[in-house]
């Protein structure tokens, strides 16, 4: 028998509307995940409203002060900036002094809410309040920023039918609240329930096909299939107490659910050390082997507790060293206890609502506490765990801002690598505020971080708790960010904590009827599928994730086969398996022995990342594309792919694809990366680029790839829009009358926060590695409190900067440039027209005491140029050359001159200086000339990188001359020419951009098509006009090529302003440092440019243990010493490289 798995996506558009659309789709607003970076920008202008509006009378203010009024004292203006119309706030001398709208609210409806505010100086929370009856209630929060709009979103139900009047309130009286773009949309229950449905499928579920044949592959009808799940794969537990260790019921009807738990006190401080010095883990311990045995996971909960009434009265009383060096104690303790044994960790729990250790030991208290947990326990993910995050929009404490902010503290902590953190959300309820609970989820999965429901209860009637937990636990659910829950409702004899799902006897009450439910629906207490394959041996079902047995019989035969497998939620990596079973049973011998085979197949989506970088999906022509994933789409241009079709459009004389039209709505300053796959109907290899075509009739390129008949090719680029507004999507190509297809076509959008994390997150991938510290005695015994510390001598990255002969002229430029650079190019000094004026009168004065100078200093230096094929570039004496030969003699003339002269001394050589935008050397000596010349200058010195060297490759996207596809296929060109086969060569784009917001996405993609041949990129020539926005623009553009691959340097033109650079000046006259000059500074330093002792100094701390440490490639010196032992002190050199693998070991042995 034949079994398949695959993934079956739901193709479920996610659009943010800026206009009506159907009522299908936009009831799909609250779940979509595609908002989550929404929440978490501040943007020069407010998207339109959701859902129009919703109820709201004019939603965006576009007809003045229709539906608004003055609440209570303020002052209301309208008013209009850039086109955008607001309504404000002003002369507020209370909080609640603001502008209003009301409207009729109905019971039984779920309302979600959402605003685009503004605050008319530096920072203040805003609240949304509705007013019903004398009562108020709180919809949301945001912290609100000047000079930009920020998005609150949030959400509220009503207990009784009747007018309200929504009004906004800040504490910070001082500030103007502008609002603009609001939305209330009602979703009844029974809509709702239909989203959770449409989201679980999503993020919950995978499709599975089986198909059942014979050993002659014939299939097999009316087979019974029968699919039994084991195990949850979705995380789902409860919280216990020591009890369940002597309750045997207990133990059968907790193991029989649940996958995780949490102990209630028994890790607790106040648990395992009452009496000072004197720890006990007896009960935890033996705790922990019961649910090891069992495979159930557990929480650890917790370190610490940052609430002063739970402290130990002996910790209380401590202060200064004492309480430090026993929080010290309690930490290293209790961590490398169950270092590696648990799932999780609550590190200090509920740190924004209290501050004991703040209080006690400063205010840095919670960040070393998770910085030195995470030192030792460094592959377990610390969680922040609070309450009413979730459950009550008006505490500000723990507000969605409140907690976002802590986050980025923690964030921050690099010790042994980068911390893992999560999300704890304790969820304990009274009335839960569904609609707003699906909000705050939506801000905190804007981080991109793991969220867990950890300690979920509901304190409210007997006639309406059970009802109330079970909307609890699935709205947890359906988000596809929450990973797990755990409810806080274990037994105990003395009672639960707000709420039991059993009695004493272990019958479950309505709310532990609730809980089976809801795991007999998500596939849990062994839930069975069965069925028969059909006539062509099929059978398909959507299986939660998990584990199962499968198990299938033949109709006619007593013949049966069984076999396990897991279906998981990670698509990333296509897997497949084969299980072939003979089935031995037979009556009369007649029937032929029957297998089955389980194919698990899953498709990558990264043809729709541009973060993703395998250069042979980039430059291959394949038969089929790889399936998208429509969930990680803004906008899939194609028809659904569950059934993995090859539905292709053809494009018309005009670009545009046939028999359809979309429009699509672009938000300024978003970056929008698109994917497309295509081909040709017929003729030769032809160019294809994408074009977005604005209202006005703009054109804007995103990006090419060279096509070819018969096969797929991979289109990658992007748009980042300099306004708000529709566009259309055309294609095009260098031949009007080629004839194109094109399939499964995507756009990608990424908020600039969203792309600094991916660089981030890529660059920790490809610019470092962890280094593992082993220090040992010759006994091979660990060294304890050995401290290690670091300094970087050199990067194996180099961001260099161009010179001028200036520098000789000044001792200032001098000192400057040196402190910061190590690697330079000379702007014009080497260049043909500077060293060689008049025929047969070279003169290297100038460039020679540069490369003293640079030398000297251990700065390298990067040729700039051999030749140049710019006809006005050439020495004026060889521009009046009419006579072919004559020309061909003084340029190898040349070549032999400069190559000979620098040999050995250089990095790389540009040797035809922009050879796709000018052919003055192939007109006058042939088509030839640039190969020919570059295999001159590889005969000359074999050792130096030879560069081809363009601009506007990577900074135009409307480039016709030196495209990537142009500059790599010269590249190739070049190094296919007889004797050039072995030339190391490399790519240079000059990156002379325009001053204006660069088109990131298609740098990505023109990278990558550079990158493609394997052979270095360096950016050459970096520089951009003066605008108000340079400092901002150069380190986007200077962060977008580190993060990439394929990258290896970048040299800047800019300097100074005594070097003359007029566009990037770094320093003004007395070397005071520009904005700009500012930018460079700060990456210089983090990308350790020059010689640096790493922050990271730390210990191994812990018996036999090793510490992770993520260093930059490069070369480094390293010192062991120890605080208490005079004579230990060992030194060494250790070079870290991406040849050596993403990790490498360190091992120091003491003599001693």
């Amino acid at each position: 028998m034949l079994l398949e798995t695959l993934n079956h996506h739901q193709v479920i558009p996610n659009y943010f509307h800026n206009e009506a659309s159907s009522t299908a789709a936009s009831l799909l607003q609250p779940f979509s995940i595609k908002l989550f970076s929404i929440l978490s920008l501040c943007l020069e202008n407010p998207y339109k409203p959701q859902y129009n509006g919703g109820i709201i009378v004019n939603p965006d203010l576009q007809n003045g002060s229709q539906g608004w009024a003055q609440f209570a004292n303020a002052k209301v203006d309208f008013r209009e900036f850039g086109g955008n119309k607001f309504v404000v706030a002003r002369g507020r001398n209370q909080s609640y002094d603001s502008v209003s709208q009301k409207i009729y609210l109905e019971k039984g409806l779920l309302y979600t809410f959402s605003a685009w505010l503004q605050v008319s100086k530096g920072k203040a929370p805003v609240i949304a309040v509705f007013k019903k009856n004398g009562e108020y209630k709180h919809a949301g929060s945001v912290i609100a920023e000047s000079k930009c709009w920020s998005m609150l979103k949030g959400g509220l139900t009503i207990d009784e039918s009747g007018p309200a009047e929504l009004y906004f309130e800040s504490e910070d009286t001082t500030v103007e609240i502008w609002v603009d773009s609001v939305s209330l949309q009602p979703f009844t229950q029974e809509e709702w329930n239909a989203h959770h449905e449409q989201t679980i499928h999503r993020t919950r579920k995978r499709g599975m096909r089986i198909r059942a044949v014979n050993s002659l592959g014939e299939p097999i009808p009316n087979a019974t299939i029968s699919i039994v799940q084991n195990r949850l794969g979705f995380s789902f537990g409860c919280e216990v107490e020591k009890y369940i260790l002597v309750n045997q019921a207990y133990q059968n009807w907790f193991t029989k659910r649940f996958t995780v738990t949490t102990f209630a006190n028994e890790m607790k401080w106040y648990s395992t050390e009452a009496v000072r010095g004197k720890e006990d883990y007896t009960t935890a311990d033996a705790m922990l082997r019961f649910f090891k045995q069992h495979g159930i996971a557990v929480r650890g909960h917790n370190i610490v507790w940052n609430d002063p009434k739970y402290q130990l009265s002996w910790l209380s009383s401590l202060s200064g060293n004492d309480l430090y060096n026993a929080v010290k104690r309690r930490v290293s303790s209790v961590v490398s206890r169950y270092k590696g044994q648990l799932l999780s960790w609550d590190v200090v729990n509920e740190n924004l609502h209290f501050s004991f250790f703040e209080s006690k030991m400063g205010p840095q208290a919670s960040y070393n506490i998770f910085a030195l947990a995470h030192s030792i326990d460094p592959r377990t993910p610390m969680f922040m765990n609070e309450f009413n995050t979730l459950e009550q929009p008006g505490d500000s404490a723990s507000s969605p801002a409140r907690y976002l902010g802590k986050l980025r503290e923690l964030q921050s902590i690099r010790v042994a690598g980068n911390i893992q953190l999560g999300i704890g959300l304790e969820s304990h309820f009274n009335t839960p505020n569904i609609p707003y609970m699906r909000s705050a989820l939506d801000t905190l999965a804007a981080t991109g971080l793991p969220i867990w429901l950890t300690e979920v209860d509901v304190q409210a009637p007997p006639n309406v708790q059970a009802k109330y937990f079970e909307q609890v636990l699935r709205e947890g659910h359906a988000h596809p960010q929450v990973k797990g829950m755990v409810t806080w409702s274990g037994y105990s004899p003395s009672g639960c904590y707000k709420m039991c799902l059993t009695d004493g006897n272990f019958r479950n009450l309505p709310t532990g009827d609730a809980v089976d439910k809801l795991l007999r629906e998500w596939g849990g207490l062994r839930g069975q599928t069965t069925g028969l394959t059909d006539a062509d041996g099929f059978f398909e079902a959507s299986l939660f994730h998990g584990d199962y047995d499968i198990s299938i019989a033949h109709p006619l035969t007593n013949s049966t086969a069984s076999h396990s497998f897991k279906l998981t939620s990670d698509d990333s990596q296509p897997s497949r398996f084969v299980v072939h079973k003979e089935m031995k049973n037979f009556n009369n011998g007649f029937f032929p022995s029957m297998l089955f085979l389980l194919i698990c197949l899953v498709y990558t989506g990264l043809a729709n990342d541009p973060f993703s970088h395998s250069h042979s999906l980039k430059t291959e022509c394949i038969m089929k594309p790889p399936r998208s994933i429509a969930e990680q789409e803004l906008i899939l241009l194609s028809h659904s792919d569950e059934d993995d079709s090859d539905l292709e459009w053809e494009i018309d004389e005009n670009g545009a694809i046939r028999e359809m039209a979309q429009r699509i709505q672009l938000q300024k300053g978003i970056i929008y990366s698109f994917s497309a796959w295509v081909k040709l109907r017929g003729g030769n290899d032809k160019k294809v680029g994408i074009v977005f075509r604005s209202e006005s009739g703009r054109l804007v390129h995103g990006g090419e790839v060279r096509a070819k008949q018969g096969c797929w090719s991979l289109l990658k680029g992007g748009i980042v829009p300099n306004v708000s507004g529709p566009v259309d999507i055309f294609f095009k190509s260098e031949d009007r009358e080629a004839k194109i297809s094109v399939t499964k076509l995507s756009l990608k959008q990424f908020s600039k926060k969203e792309w600094k994390l991916k660089q981030d997150q890529l660059i920790e991938k490809i610019r470092k590695n962890k280094v593992r510290f082993e220090v040992t005695y010759n006994n091979k015994t660990a060294v304890k409190d050995a401290v290690i510390s670091l300094k970087q001598t050199k990067p194996f990255f180099l961001l260099g900067c161009a010179m001028n002969f200036r520098i000789l002229q000044s001792e200032g430029y001098r000192k400057w440039f040196a402190s910061r650079f190590a690697i330079t190019s000379f702007t014009n000094e080497m260049k043909w027209y500077t060293t060689e004026k008049v025929r047969g009168q070279e003169n290297y004065t100038a460039a020679d005491s540069m490369l003293k100078f640079a030398e000297e200093n251990d700065i390298l230096v990067r040729g700039h140029t051999v030749l140049w094929d710019d006809p006005k570039m050439q020495p004026s004496w060889v521009e009046n050359i009419k006579d072919p030969e004559d020309v061909k003699n003084v340029t190898l003339n040349r070549i032999n001159s400069v190559m000979k002269r620098y040999k050995g001394k250089l990095t790389g050589w540009d040797v035809v200086n922009e050879n796709l935008h000018w052919d003055y050397f192939e007109k006058m000596l042939g088509v030839n000339a640039s190969s020919r010349f570059y295999n001159l200058a590889y005969k000359l010195d074999p050792d130096v990188t030879l560069f081809v060297n363009e601009y506007n490759t990577i900074e135009n996207p409307g480039e016709v001359t030196a495209t990537p596809v142009k500059v790599k296929d010269k590249m190739e060109e070049i190094l296919a020419y007889q004797g050039n086969e072995n030339i190391k060569g490399a790519i240079g784009a000059q990156g002379h951009f325009s001053p204006i917001q660069p088109n990131l996405a298609y740098m990505r993609s023109a990278l990558d098509t550079l990158g493609s041949l394997g052979l270095p990129v360096w950016i050459t020539e970096l520089d951009m006009p003066k605008c108000p926005n340079q400092a901002k623009y150069i380190e986007e553009i200077l962060r977008e090529a580190y993060s990439h691959p394929a990258v290896e340097g970048i040299i800047i033109f800019a300097g100074p302003e005594v070097s003359g650079f007029d566009k990037l000046t770094l320093a003004d006259k007395d070397f005071n440092i520009t904005e700009t000059g500012d930018v460079i500074d700060k990456l210089l330093k983090e990308w350790h440019q020059k010689t640096s002792d790493i922050p990271n100094i730390f210990m191994v701390d812990h018996e036999n243990e090793e510490e992770d440490v993520s260093l930059l490639h490069g070369l480094y010196n390293v010192n062991v010493s120890h605080p208490q032992i005079k004579n230990l002190s060992t030194s060494l050199c250790l070079e870290v490289t991406k040849e050596i693998g993403p990790r490498q070991v360190v091992r120091v042995v003491i003599n001693a």
